[in-house]
């Protein structure tokens, strides 16, 4: 009896004095269940998303300082420290449904919120008990579904996480057409002018035309692969086929440095760029060399690489 009573007193202390790995296989059935070709194609399909996620795109600095991730884009992984609380920032206004997470007990998770009513943003404040633990988070919201890895490290740890939204470029842009329409018909509507001054405006719209640069090269295989590619010395344009509203919209990056075998096999780094998409068009406000048009993830990732090409005499 005394037996008894002290594992019934010991047995939670045990528990999280365990390794950080998993608990030791007594508490479980050691018999994993036969899986069919259905599950383990599944299971396929999701090793795979998580071997893309963890060398997919890389976050970036926030123009606050937090790790900043594209959502949609990979899984994230947040590496969190014990003793240290990692806060992951949601979009201003989007609201918290529920969150769950694969191991409860040695995560604390909490929610927390900040700003003025009118602008409020949510948090999730998340505290390791352990180190080297591993799980998933799940967090729910009235717009969008968060899928996010935890990992906890004895000192490391990433203090502040939030995410950049393509969603909001498609938003900002759409009002920003259909303002656009509104002051283009009050223009023509009020505009009188004559002979001399349609000239002049056929003249202008020339000198416009002179300055396009179409020396571009785009090179992949994609429903989506741009059509026309140029620049008007200010702004990229990207024109893609008009089915794009029928499909999936890539994501678009830049791509800086060269793929190279030395050193040690380096990469281009690709690299987030602030972009607006006009129906079919993409509009970076600026001119890179390379740039980078992405869908999917793993072996069913889609890549059309564009890049600036050299004219005669220099740029």
């Amino acid at each position: 009896m005394k037996k008894i009573l002290y594992l019934l007193v010991f047995l939670p202390v045990l528990a999280l004095a365990l390794p950080a790995e998993g608990v030791p296989e007594p508490f479980f059935n050691p018999e994993n269940p036969s899986l069919s070709p259905q599950e383990k194609a599944g299971l396929a399909i999701g090793q795979r998303w998580r071997t893309a996620s963890a060398t997919g795109i890389k976050p970036v600095a926030g123009g606050d300082g937090s790790v900043q991730f594209l959502f949609g884009s990979t899984q994230p992984s947040v590496v969190c420290a014990v003793l240290q609380v990692c806060d992951i920032e949601l979009q201003p206004g989007e609201i918290i449904s529920n969150f769950n997470a694969g191991d409860q007990v040695r995560w604390r998770i909490e929610p927390a919120r900040s700003g003025s009513p009118q602008g409020e943003i949510e948090h999730v404040m998340l505290k390791p008990l352990d180190v080297g633990l591993r799980t998933s988070l799940i967090i729910t919201t009235d717009r969008r579904t968060y899928y996010l890895q935890l990992v906890s490290h004895r000192t490391e740890y990433m203090p502040r996480v939030s995410f950049a939204y393509p969603d909001d470029v498609h938003q900002q842009w759409a009002a920003f057409k259909a303002s656009d329409r509104e002051r283009q018909s009050l223009r023509i509507g009020g505009a009188g002018g004559s002979d001399d001054a349609g000239s002049a405006g056929s003249a202008g719209h020339s000198a416009y035309l002179d300055r396009l640069d179409f020396s571009y090269s785009v090179d992949g295989e994609a429903s989506w692969k741009p059509v026309r590619v140029f620049n008007d010395g200010h702004k990229t344009i990207l024109q893609l086929p008009e089915s794009l509203t029928q499909t999936e919209a890539p994501s678009l990056l830049v791509l800086r440095g060269e793929d190279s075998l030395w050193p040690w096999g380096e990469k281009a780094e690709e690299v987030m760029v602030n972009y607006r998409v006009q129906g079919n068009r993409y509009v970076v406000d600026s001119i890179p060399e390379r740039m980078l048009l992405i869908a999917g993830a793993g072996e069913h990732q889609t890549k059309v690489t564009i890049t600036r090409e050299e004219k005669e005499g220099g740029r």
